[in-house]
C-alpha cells in the first residue's frame, strides 16, 4: 500500500510539475518556439557562480545602475531560474506576434523591475497588466508567470484596398504635381456647393488656406467701365445657364486661381506637409488597431482555453531533455511567407514546398558543446537526397592532411550522376511554383530536354562529385599593385607600388576518372599564354593575381595550390600521411565537413592587420584558449537531415557554459 501511495505521489508530482510549465501557455499553431532551460543551465554554473563571474557582474551592475536600485543576485529578478523560458511568434495575414513568456518565482521582486511612476499598472483579480508608454508592447503577469506581447502590422495587408476600407484606413500616398493641386483645390471649393446637389456628402480634403478674389474682380471691371464714360454696346439677351454648368464654371475658376495664386515652392510644401499630417493619421489608427488586436491575443494567452503546442507533433517529436536551448520553426514555406513579402502572390506560391520544419538544439557538456540541426523532408525529396547523398570522399585525398600544421579543412562528397539525375524534378518543385499550374507541360518538357542535353554518366567521371579544401597556414608576400599619383597641375599618373599581403597556403583536389577535357583545356592553355608548364606541374599566368597557382594531375586527383613546394612533394610521393584519427573519422564518415584549429592560428596573422599590437595580444590570447571547432553532417534518417555544431573544450576547464564565459571575459579585457 504504501508503494502504491508512493507512485500515486510521485506520479502527481510529475503531472504537477508538467502543468506549471509555461508551454502549455503556447498555442499549436505558433510559427516560431524557442525555449531556454533554466534547469540544465544552472546545472552547469551555480547561480552563485554566475553572479560571480564577468558576465553575471555586467548583467547586475548594469540592471542596478539603469533602474537605480541594488540588485546582488539574478534572483533579485524574481525569474523561476529552475523553469523553462520560451519565446514564441503568431502569425497571420494582418499581424505578427511576438511573444515571450517568463516563470515568475516572486512577482514582487519582478515587478520592481518595471514598477516607477510613469508605468501605470492595472490590476485585475490575480493578474495585473501594464502597457508601455509607445503602446505597441503588452505586459502581463500573475504570481507565476509574465507574458510580454508586442505585434506589428503587416503593410501588405493593408495594401488591399477592400481590407483597409473595413478599418478606415487609407492607403496615403505622396503627389507633388500642379494637378493634384488643382485637383484639391476644386474638391475643396465643391464642399461648399455639393450641399445643393442630390449627391451625398462627402468628406473633403481641405485645400491651402488661399483667398479666393472672384467678386473683386467683378467690382473693379465695373469701376473701369463707369471711369470710361461710354455705354455699354447693346447685346442680345444671352441664353441662362443651367445650375450645374454655372457651379462647374465657378469652381473651375476657383481651382485655377488657387493654382496660380501660390508659389510653386509653397504649393509643394504645403503638399508634403498636408501628406505627413494624412500619414500620421493613418498610422495612427494601425498603431490603435494593432494595440487592439495585441490586448485582445494577450487576454486570449493568459486567461483563454484552446491547443497548446503540447499537441504538436512535429513540435514534440523535436525537443530533447538534455538541450538547454530548443528553436523550433513550423515550416521553411512559412518562413519564405514571412521573410518575403515583396515577392507578393509567389512568397505563397510554393516554393519551399516540401520541406518542413527546422529545429536547432544547443547542448553543452564537460567535453565539448554543439549545435545540432534537423530539417524535414517531403518523402519524395527526402528519397532524392538520399541517392544523392549516398557518396564518400576519395580515400586518397587523407594523404595530403597534415593534422599537426593544418588551420582547417573543408570537405564535400555527392554523387554527380544521382544529383544530374534528381536535379529537373528538383527544379520543377521549385520553380514550377513561379510559374503555376499552367507551366506543368512546359516544366516537364524542360526537365526532359536537360536530361537530354547531360550525359550524366559521362560527366559524372569528369567531375565524381567528391572534394576537399585545406588550408595549411598563412604566407605574407611582397605584391606590386598599380595606383594613381597627381602633379602639380592635377594630371594623373600611374604608379606601380609593392606592400606586404598575408595570404593563405592552400591545397584544394578533386577526383576525376576522365580527364580527357581537363588536358584539353590545359593545351588550350598553354597556346594560349593563359598556362605554363614544367613537367607535369602547371601555371597559370596572371599577372593580376596576388598569389600563385599551379595545378597537377595525378592518380586521378586534380590538384591546385598556390605552394610549389608542395604541389612539387605530390608529384614525386614525397609527402607522408600525418592525419590525426579523429579528423580521418570526420573526413571519412560526412557528406560534408569543417574543420577549424585555432591554436595553428596563433601568431600567424600580422599585428599590422588586426589593429596592433595590443588587439593581436588579446587576438592571439583567445585563440589559444580555444579547441577545435567542427561541423559535419549526418546521414538522413527516415525523412530527417540534420547537421552538427560542435567546439572542444580545452584541458583545464570544467563544462562549456563556463569556458564560453572565460572566453567572453578574456575578450573583454
Amino acid at each position: 500500500m504504501k508503494k502504491i501511495l508512493f507512485s500515486f505521489s510521485l506520479l502527481l508530482l510529475f503531472n504537477l510539475a508538467k502543468a506549471q510549465d509555461l508551454v502549455k501557455k503556447i498555442p499549436a499553431n505558433a510559427f516560431t518556439v524557442a525555449t531556454i532551460k533554466g534547469d540544465n543551465i544552472f546545472k552547469l554554473m551555480f547561480v552563485k557562480d554566475f553572479n560571480e563571474s564577468f558576465v553575471g557582474k555586467k548583467l547586475l551592475e548594469g540592471t542596478s545602475k539603469s533602474l537605480d536600485k541594488n540588485f546582488t543576485t539574478i534572483e533579485d529578478f524574481g525569474i523561476n531560474l529552475d523553469k523553462n523560458m520560451y519565446y514564441f511568434n503568431q502569425l497571420t495575414d494582418s499581424i505578427t506576434y511576438n511573444c515571450f513568456l517568463i516563470p515568475l518565482k516572486d512577482a514582487t521582486k519582478f515587478e520592481s523591475l518595471i514598477n516607477n511612476k510613469d508605468n501605470k499598472i492595472k490590476t485585475t483579480g490575480d493578474t495585473k497588466t501594464m502597457v508601455l508608454p509607445d503602446s505597441t508592447s503588452i505586459i502581463k503577469w500573475n504570481n507565476n508567470m509574465m507574458y510580454f506581447v508586442t505585434g506589428s502590422i503587416k503593410s501588405s495587408f493593408f495594401a488591399d484596398s477592400a481590407k483597409s476600407a473595413r478599418y478606415g484606413i487609407k492607403d496615403i500616398r505622396f503627389q507633388n504635381d500642379e494637378a493634384a493641386l488643382a485637383n484639391s483645390a476644386a474638391v475643396a471649393v465643391d464642399s461648399a456647393y455639393v450641399t445643393t446637389t442630390d449627391e451625398p456628402m462627402v468628406e473633403a480634403v481641405p485645400a491651402p488656406p488661399v483667398k479666393v478674389k472672384a467678386k473683386q474682380k467683378t467690382a473693379s471691371k465695373k469701376t473701369a467701365k463707369k471711369a470710361s464714360g461710354k455705354k455699354k454696346p447693346a447685346k442680345k439677351k444671352a441664353a441662362v445657364k443651367p445650375k450645374q454648368e454655372v457651379e462647374e464654371e465657378v469652381i473651375a475658376d476657383a481651382a485655377m486661381d488657387v493654382a496660380e495664386a501660390v508659389p510653386a515652392t509653397e504649393r509643394a510644401n504645403a503638399d508634403y506637409d498636408h501628406y505627413q499630417q494624412e500619414r500620421a493619421e493613418q498610422e495612427a489608427k494601425q498603431k490603435k488597431l494593432a494595440f487592439t488586436w495585441m490586448a485582445a491575443q494577450a487576454e486570449q494567452i493568459f486567461n483563454g482555453n484552446y491547443e497548446s503546442i503540447e499537441n504538436n507533433k512535429s513540435y514534440t517529436s523535436s525537443l530533447d531533455s538534455k538541450a538547454i536551448a530548443e528553436l523550433w520553426v513550423s515550416s521553411l514555406q512559412d518562413v519564405y511567407n514571412a521573410v518575403a513579402p515583396e515577392f507578393g502572390t509567389y512568397g505563397k506560391s510554393g516554393l519551399m514546398k516540401g520541406y518542413g520544419n527546422l529545429n536547432a538544439k544547443l547542448f553543452m557538456d564537460n567535453k565539448s558543446f554543439r549545435i545540432s540541426t534537423g530539417l524535414e523532408l517531403a518523402q519524395e525529396q527526402a528519397e532524392s537526397y538520399k541517392k544523392i547523398m549516398n557518396k564518400k570522399l576519395n580515400k586518397n585525398f587523407l594523404k595530403y592532411v597534415n593534422s599537426e600544421k593544418a588551420i582547417g579543412f573543408m570537405s564535400y562528397a555527392i554523387d554527380t550522376k544521382a544529383y544530374l539525375e534528381e536535379l529537373p524534378r528538383l527544379m520543377k518543385q521549385t520553380y514550377g511554383s513561379f510559374l503555376g499550374a499552367r507551366m506543368d507541360e512546359e516544366m516537364d518538357l524542360g526537365a526532359d530536354l536537360l536530361s537530354l542535353l547531360l550525359d550524366e554518366e559521362a560527366v559524372s567521371k569528369v567531375i565524381k562529385g567528391d572534394a576537399l579544401f585545406v588550408i595549411n597556414g598563412l604566407n605574407s608576400k611582397e605584391v606590386t599593385y598599380t595606383t594613381y599619383d597627381y602633379d602639380d597641375d592635377y594630371k594623373q599618373k600611374e604608379v606601380v607600388k609593392t606592400k606586404n599581403e598575408t595570404l593563405p597556403d592552400f591545397l584544394f583536389m578533386f577526383s576525376s576518372d576522365d580527364t580527357r577535357l581537363i588536358n584539353k583545356l590545359i593545351k588550350y592553355g598553354v597556346n594560349k599564354n593563359f598556362v605554363s608548364a614544367e613537367g607535369n606541374i602547371y601555371k597559370i599566368i596572371e599577372k593580376k593575381s596576388p598569389i600563385d597557382i599551379y595545378f597537377l594531375i595525378k592518380d586521378g586527383i586534380v590538384f591546385f595550390g598556390n605552394s610549389l613546394t608542395e604541389i612539387q612533394a605530390i608529384n614525386s610521393n614525397q609527402v607522408k600521411s600525418q592525419i590525426s584519427k579523429t579528423h580521418k573519422n570526420l573526413l571519412s564518415k560526412n557528406n560534408f565537413s569543417f574543420l577549424f584549429n585555432a591554436k595553428n592560428l596563433v601568431g600567424k596573422v600580422p599585428a599590422s592587420e588586426i589593429g596592433g599590437e595590443e588587439t593581436a595580444k588579446k587576438f592571439n590570447s583567445t585563440l589559444e584558449k580555444m579547441g577545435n571547432v567542427y561541423m559535419k553532417s549526418n546521414p538522413i534518417k527516415g525523412n530527417l537531415v540534420s547537421a552538427d555544431i560542435s567546439a572542444e573544450i580545452p584541458n583545464g576547464h570544467e563544462n562549456a557554459l563556463k569556458y564560453l564565459f572565460s572566453l567572453i571575459e578574456n575578450a573583454a579585457k
